[in-house]
């Protein structure tokens, strides 16, 4: 058996207590990281029925339009 005092039991339980929480710090970073919106004119869509401009989840270049439910394609930027 291991003789461990109240004092290392103690510390012991900290150190796994702050290792939990930075594992879970990083995996929300990490998984904001991933997830972040790229927003940026290349990705924007434009409804003809109803004139709305909206970012799809996924990059994609054919979606319905979330007010009307039209199709919408996506257009390339004239610079």
């Amino acid at each position: 058996m291991i003789s461990l005092s109240i004092c290392d039991f103690f510390c012991l339980v900290l150190f796994i207590g702050m290792g939990g929480i930075g594992f879970l710090a990083f995996q929300l970073q990490s998984r904001e990281r991933r997830q972040d919106w790229h927003l940026s004119s290349r990705h924007l869509f434009q409804c003809d029925s109803c004139h709305l401009s909206f970012i799809p989840d996924k990059p994609v270049t054919l979606c319905r339009c979330p007010r009307c439910n039209a199709f919408c394609i996506k257009r390339r930027n004239k610079k």
